[in-house]
């Protein structure tokens, strides 16, 4: 395996809901979950059987076929989005590429595409040119899209005639976790409205129902024409979706695909995901413990907290000095979380974690800062 993502050294053999247990038996408390894909936390027994009950179905099908599990999702995403069209793929970088391909295909005659300083959208070729981190480009610049990079409030005036796309995450996760001020999405929607550019809002990690609703744009101001989604789409399993409103037209003939996009497994438990979603009211519970969790934090009063932010279950604190050995000692305490750039500790605590393993997680997070201190 390549040594490219280096190791916590931690091998997982076992989990249900907000826990995992190790190869050694110890159990953490994951408000990590494999980066926010363990969205409805480990082993959901919902998910496990809808799992099991697709599993006897032939798991792939190829491009072009028909599939009920396909349409079945289908249908219930058109319920939540009507009068959008949806691409599926299979992860949240092969749906920003998706995006990226449809808006200049769709905007053919514009050249310039616009995204934020400190965003993430993925690490494939186009992704990866709409992604800011200059550790993340430098061996690639060469050979990246032009992609214009603009602080938030520099945004709306940065958009002209010449703008094909414009990409927002409504809170940035990887960058920092830093939700948009409504008031600015607003201003950057208006602005593309004005001049045609396409608005396409990354909730591959907001979206789901993560940050209180099932999409975090519209609380950020934001009235996206493309949509991506990825992570908790499929309960952890892969699986991504671009929408995008119907009437803007749709790809070139044979100018995109995927041969594993939308296949039964994946739909049907992206399918069975979204049914829970709803059937639990997990949006509300994330918007009412997150709010509890960050109150929680604050309260910590520790020195080297600078500043929560957060909305619903994605949630960091900004500290007065690293993260990583913050996080490394957070995980020997039994609590799992990660980075979010140099200073801010990220949590992603799963729909499926309780008000007592909030409190356990910032008691931890307040003993680890006291050490840290001392």
């Amino acid at each position: 395996m390549s040594g490219i993502y280096g190791s916590r050294g931690l091998t997982v053999v076992s989990g249900a809901g907000a826990a995992v247990r190790d190869d050694r038996g110890r159990e953490y408390l994951d408000f990590y979950c494999g980066s926010g894909a363990a969205l409805f936390g480990h082993c959901h027994p919902v998910l496990v059987e809808a799992l099991r009950k697709a599993a006897e179905s032939p798991w792939t099908v190829g491009p072009g076929m028909g599939s009920p599990a396909r349409d079945a999702f289908r249908q219930r995403i058109s319920e939540e989005l009507p009068g959008h069209a949806v691409f599926f793929c299979n992860s949240g970088t092969e749906s920003v590429e998706a995006a990226l391909k449809l808006a200049l295909s769709l905007r053919p005659d514009r050249k310039k595409v616009l995204a934020l300083r400190r965003a993430f959208h993925g690490r494939t070729l186009g992704a990866l040119s709409l992604t800011f981190n200059p550790q993340y480009r430098k061996d690639w610049t060469r050979i990246l899209a032009p992609v214009t990079h603009v602080m938030p409030g520099e945004l709306p005036g940065a958009v002209d005639g010449d703008t094909a796309a414009v990409f927002v995450e409504p809170v940035q996760g990887e960058g920092g976790v830093y939700p948009l001020a409504p008031g600015l999405g607003a201003r950057i929607t208006e602005a593309c409205r004005e001049t045609g550019a396409l608005l396409v809002c990354d909730e591959i990690q907001s979206g789901w129902g993560r940050c209180g609703n099932f999409t975090a744009s519209p609380g950020a101001g934001l009235d996206p024409d493309i949509l991506c989604f990825a992570k908790g789409v499929a309960g952890g399993l892969p699986a991504g979706l671009t929408l995008w409103k119907r009437e803007l037209g749709d790809f070139p003939p044979s100018g995109h695909g995927s041969t594993y996009g939308g296949g039964p497994l994946a739909a049907a438990m992206a399918d069975a995901s979204l049914k829970l979603l709803k059937d639990e009211g997990y949006p509300a519970k994330a918007e009412t413990l997150g709010a509890y969790f960050r109150n929680l934090l604050s309260a910590i009063g520790s020195p080297l907290v600078a500043e929560v932010r957060g909305r619903g279950l994605l949630n960091g604190v900004e500290l007065r000095g690293k993260a990583v050995p913050v996080v490394k000692r957070l995980q020997e305490k039994g609590l799992l979380a990660l980075p979010a750039g140099p200073s801010v500790v990220r949590f992603l605590a799963p729909f499926t974690a309780e008000r007592n393993d909030f409190d356990r997680a910032a008691a931890l997070f307040a003993e680890t800062l006291e050490e840290g201190a001392e």
